[in-house]
């Protein structure tokens, strides 16, 4: 008799061994369920948002521009050419502020610490930057570059070298600007 009851108790161990089992995938199934749902549904979101872009009227050239949302920011577009609007002058500005700022090579402010181990440390307070850019050319190719100094920053972008705080045409270092070749970008 002692065996039956040793025999009877594993087939009960089995039994909820298996329901705990089924239990634990059927969550699992549903979980994957909704996450699948719920990227699915923002994904529709989004291709609705760009197929019904908020139309923008350049005031520079009296073209209409579409304003796309692109990695968080709003692009104007040209919808029969797909051509980017040309920067305004205000947009110029914003852009040589931001890279004014890291291409900055002053060490007026900067004061040197002396450690207690005798080493020496500076913050350079976000200057002296190499600053990685990119932009998209004409035909679509995206090209892009590492800059150093303002004059090479304002020939890359076009923009007027005076944003930037060059007073003076000076020599650029001896070091040119090095682009990599310019690629399609797939959509």
């Amino acid at each position: 008799m002692k065996k039956s009851r040793k025999t009877a108790k594993p087939a009960v161990r089995q039994r909820r061994f298996s329901i705990k089992t089924f239990v634990i995938v059927g969550i699992v199934i549903a979980a994957a369920g909704v996450t699948v749902a719920s990227r699915q549904l923002a994904g529709s979101k989004v291709t609705k948002a760009a197929e019904n872009p908020t139309p923008a009227v350049s005031l520079n050239s009296g073209n209409k521009y579409v304003t796309v949302k692109v990695a968080g920011r709003e692009v104007q577009v040209d919808p029969q050419t797909g051509k980017i609007k040309p920067l305004t002058p205000e947009e110029a500005q914003q852009l040589a502020d931001g890279l004014k700022t890291m291409l900055n090579k002053s060490t007026e402010g900067l004061e040197q610490v002396q450690q207690a181990d005798g080493t020496v440390s500076m913050d350079l307070k976000g200057r002296f930057r190499n600053v990685a850019v990119a932009r998209t050319n004409d035909d679509g190719t995206v090209e892009e570059s590492c800059v150093d100094e303002p004059e090479q920053a304002a020939a890359f972008f076009g923009i007027d070298p005076k944003l930037l705080g060059v007073q003076s045409t000076r020599t650029l270092s001896s070091q040119p600007v090095v682009k990599t070749p310019a690629r399609k970008v797939s959509q």
